[in-house]
């Protein structure tokens, strides 16, 4: 029975969330892309090689030769190429996180917090050739809110490893300060925008606790919010 992607997301939820604690590559990311790649699980190389990310070469010896599209100079062409076969899709999800931690071009995914971010430098960093991978990725994260994924690793970060937000931030870390405010007994919305309604509570926030009222959650509002 084929996956939808409502189904393919219940399942690799728990890869995605035990991976981003291990590696600190965004969990939103991973699904986005484990979704895109391998066609919500259905792929033919999901199904012969549990490579749910499309990553080439081989992963200890084991490999598959598969028919893919790849982009040369904006034009589309149908090639085989060499993937990699993996025992499991939890060892397909580290594999790709290794990846962006070992190889110095991916080095701007390692412990970013911000969704928009991660989509847009993973296309940067040449990931993909597609022109629109981007916008392809940011779609699901948006339309299934995955970024909700990345708020249960990051709630349990410490406050010297969260990212500085502010006004026009989105995500995760935005949707983990909007709920401390409200365990603090303010009345807001908790979606993941960190809009004029944050930035109103946030200084609000940092008036009665002695800080600095700027709207920016840095280190020293996540210090004292996170007691």
């Amino acid at each position: 029975m084929a996956y939808t992607a409502v189904s393919f997301l219940n399942k690799f939820k728990e890869y995605c969330i035990k991976d981003m604690k291990q590696s600190g590559i965004l969990a939103s990311l991973t699904a986005a892309q484990g979704l895109i790649e391998s066609n919500k699980g259905n792929s033919g190389l999901t199904t012969k090689a549990n490579n749910l990310f499309g990553i080439k070469g081989t992963y200890n010896g084991q490999s598959v030769s598969m028919l893919t599209t790849e982009y040369y100079n904006g034009v589309k062409t149908r090639v085989y190429q060499n993937f990699r076969k993996y025992p499991s899709w939890q060892e397909s999800v580290n594999d790709h996180s290794a990846m962006f931690n070992r190889l110095s071009w991916y080095e701007n995914l390692r412990n970013c917090q911000d969704y928009e971010e991660a989509c847009t430098n993973v296309k940067k960093d040449g990931y993909a050739t597609a022109p629109d991978y981007t916008r392809t990725l940011m779609n699901p994260i948006k339309k299934y809110n995955l970024w909700m994924w990345d708020y249960e690793v990051l709630k349990l970060y410490a406050p010297e490893k969260l990212r500085t937000i502010r006004q026009g931030a989105d995500g995760g870390g935005v949707y983990l300060l909007q709920m401390l405010l409200k365990e603090n007994g303010y009345k807001l919305s908790a979606d993941g925008q960190f809009g004029g309604e944050t930035d109103y509570v946030l200084k609000c926030y940092q008036e009665k606790h002695g800080l600095v009222v700027d709207g920016i959650c840095g280190q020293k509002t996540w210090k004292v919010i996170k007691k």
